[in-house]
């Protein structure tokens, strides 16, 4: 993929969550395209790339955002790391491990975060991790496998930090 046509896809993932995300919402899910950019930059660039598009996304959505400043960046720059380190182990360009990848990602990132924002609250962890991540999760795969497929993005695994 060139270069410019990669800048356009994340500028389009960044600029399209900021204007978009209230559009995207279905019965009060929300997607995280953040985390879908997040993850694509772990993906082709590893650990560096996706702790640092981490938090650049993570710092975007924290001033937007009502909760602590700072933890969503937290959480998206673990997402990224690890998904960057482990990137070799899930290699592949199939839409069904990349929908899972995203899934898990996700997954992760609202366990981390719900889990020091409810810190408090123990019954309303779970509870918005059953009734909002998890359907969220989904959904943020499936919209992320759309937006991979319509540019047409390929992952590479054969880079080496």
């Amino acid at each position: 993929m060139s270069n410019l046509r990669f800048t356009i896809f994340l500028l389009v993932l960044f600029f399209g969550h900021l204007m978009f995300y209230q559009y995207l919402t279905i019965s009060e899910l929300y997607p995280d395209l953040f985390l879908v950019l997040v993850v694509y930059c772990a993906l082709h660039w590893g650990p560096v790339g996706g702790s640092i598009s981490g938090f650049l996304c993570g710092i975007a959505q924290d001033s937007f955002s009502y909760t602590y400043f700072g933890l969503h960046a937290l959480a998206k720059v673990l997402v990224g790391f690890i998904i960057g380190k482990a990137r070799h182990s899930f290699f592949s360009n199939r839409n069904v491990v990349q929908g899972t990848i995203i899934l898990v990602a996700k997954l992760f990132h609202d366990l981390i975060f719900y889990g020091v924002f409810l810190a408090r609250v123990e019954a309303s962890f779970w509870h918005q991790i059953i009734f909002s991540t998890i359907p969220s999760a989904l959904y943020t795969a499936a919209l992320g496998v759309l937006i991979f497929s319509l540019f047409g993005l390929k992952t590479r695994s054969n880079r080496s930090w």
